[in-house]
């Protein structure tokens, strides 16, 4: 039996929820997942069905139970091999599932509601009028807070750098910027035609992922989000362009969900 967390944002969500189906297509017994509703509450709840064409199945009461033992135990430190990830007799999954392996399938897995597709989003005419379009997400918001220190913000001459790249390679490139703090962005990457995607309506996060995935060219920050914006885009030969640091201590690895066709920086 394996039990998969489902926590995180959004983007730590489609991860888990890949590891979730990998287990299940490699024949490993039952497999459930588990919705930690803490964990999910930080980052505005669970979003995967809300996006995607999912039918997320429900957590059996004796699912939960074997979790919060499981917890238990790994508080007191007994039964390591129980809900230690890296063991391969291990029951509880309760990392973040970041690594390549576990996301071949994600394009099949992913497919965003049919209302996402339907709204009548100036951004859309836009991206699509475009040769090359390319996204730019700069994440800063939840980063800036002290319980999210591990993360270094990507700073502006990761963006200048990126851009100058894609410049080269297509000076026909037109960058449209997402952030969670565009202010910042307007006053540190302005450019004269670029585009800054804010919209009038209040709308989901999950719209400006649908948007990322319309263009061709990306340049992400050290999230997720950004990550499967590029990873799902409907062009999958453009130009993807990663910060090679994402963590603040240069003793932790950036995470192995890169191929060798991304450009990291």
């Amino acid at each position: 039996m394996k039990i998969v967390c489902l926590k995180g944002g959004l983007g730590n969500q489609m991860f888990e929820y890949c590891r979730f189906r990998d287990l299940m297509d490699s024949g490993n017994g039952k497999v459930y997942l588990f919705y930690d509703r803490r964990r999910l509450k930080q980052h505005d709840g669970l979003r995967l069905s809300d996006c995607f064409e999912l039918e997320l199945p429900s957590c059996p009461w004796g699912i939960r139970l074997v979790v919060w033992g499981l917890k238990i135990c790994r508080a007191i430190g007994v039964l390591k091999r129980l809900y230690d990830d890296e063991k391969p007799d291990a029951v509880l999954i309760d990392d973040y599932s970041q690594h390549r392996r576990f996301i071949p399938n994600a394009r099949r897995y992913f497919s965003f509601r049919q209302f996402l597709a339907e709204l009548q989003s100036g951004f859309v005419q836009m991206i699509r009028a475009v040769d090359y379009p390319v996204s730019v997400h700069v994440r800063r918001g939840d980063y800036l807070h002290p319980s999210n220190s591990s993360f270094v913000l990507c700073g502006v001459d990761y963006f200048r750098q990126a851009i100058a790249y894609v410049r080269k390679k297509r000076p026909d490139a037109r960058f449209f910027f997402f952030s969670d703090d565009m202010e910042w962005v307007r006053e540190n990457l302005w450019m004269e035609d670029a585009v800054y995607v804010e919209h009038t309506e209040l709308m989901p996060d999950y719209m400006d992922l649908y948007l990322m995935t319309l263009c061709r060219g990306h340049i992400i920050s050290n999230s997720t989000f950004s990550f499967w914006g590029a990873y799902l885009a409907v062009d999958g030969n453009g130009m993807k362009i990663y910060p090679r640091r994402w963590f603040r201590d240069p003793t932790w690895i950036t995470p192995p969900i890169f191929s060798e066709e991304w450009v990291g920086l």
